[in-house]
């Protein structure tokens, strides 16, 4: 069993799939195969470079992926007119929003986020009780993300384990008086100061919600285990990731 959540700030789709159709089922159902650019991931963006005078071509100084396409395609049967049109305002009212896409299948929870790059209505197809859409979907970020999972450090460590296979980044959420935070991991490095009762920072942009980030060296976490070293002064810190997923 498959299903898809679309939620906005305004709205909440869920598009079902691995099911049929049955009387008075006003539901939304993915078509079968109606999932693309989902279970795959981007193409990587470099081009090889030819060698001159030589077989082969040059490694590029680095491998980078674009941003990920999604296009769904469900129905929806058994609709009156006016619950078609009140489905086409809520399909419409995705244009111009951010989106969170939850999938939920065998492999758990997986999220991304993207925005509906294409109008819907050239993808619609109404018949006298049947209603048939889809949706194509922009993710900047091509990666998936699992739950949020935290810790409390422990004896000044923490261990982080990314049992995805992407690169992830690594939060800090204090919830009592902070006044200095310092952590290392691998060859990352950052500290932060100032005086707050509530911190969070997260490290794949490195602004705080409060206080002063004095060094930034930070790194995404690798798959696997990485301990992370962490001194402050909270005595309420917890520190969080998702698992990512290419």
């Amino acid at each position: 069993m498959t299903r898809i959540t679309i939620a906005s700030d305004v709205d909440t789709l869920v598009l079902n799939g691995n099911r049929t159709w049955q009387a008075g089922d006003r539901s939304l159902i993915l078509k079968k195969d109606g999932i693309k650019g989902l279970y795959g991931s981007p193409d990587v963006r470099e081009k090889p470079l030819d060698r001159p005078q030589m077989d082969g071509a040059y490694w590029p100084s680095r491998l980078t992926q674009g941003a990920r396409t999604l296009t769904l395609d469900a129905f929806a049967h058994g609709l009156s007119s006016v619950e078609t049109m009140r489905l086409i305002d809520r399909l419409n009212a995705l244009i111009g929003r951010e989106l969170t896409i939850l999938v939920e299948d065998s492999a758990g929870q997986r999220t991304l986020s993207g925005w509906l790059s294409a109008d819907p209505e050239p993808l619609m197809l109404t018949t006298q009780r049947h209603f048939a859409f889809a949706l194509v979907i922009t993710c900047p970020d091509p990666y998936k993300y699992g739950e949020w999972l935290w810790q409390s450090p422990q004896s000044g460590r923490v261990l982080v384990s990314n049992t995805g296979t992407a690169p992830t980044w690594v939060r800090f959420e204090a919830s009592s008086r902070i006044t200095r935070l310092h952590a290392a991991w691998l060859d990352a490095e950052i500290e932060w100061e100032g005086d707050t009762g509530e911190l969070l920072l997260d490290t794949r942009d490195m602004i705080p919600s409060a206080g002063l980030v004095t060094a930034d060296w930070a790194m995404p976490v690798q798959p696997g285990v990485t301990q992370v070293t962490v001194d402050t002064d909270c005595t309420d810190l917890r520190v969080g990731f998702r698992p990512a997923w290419r």
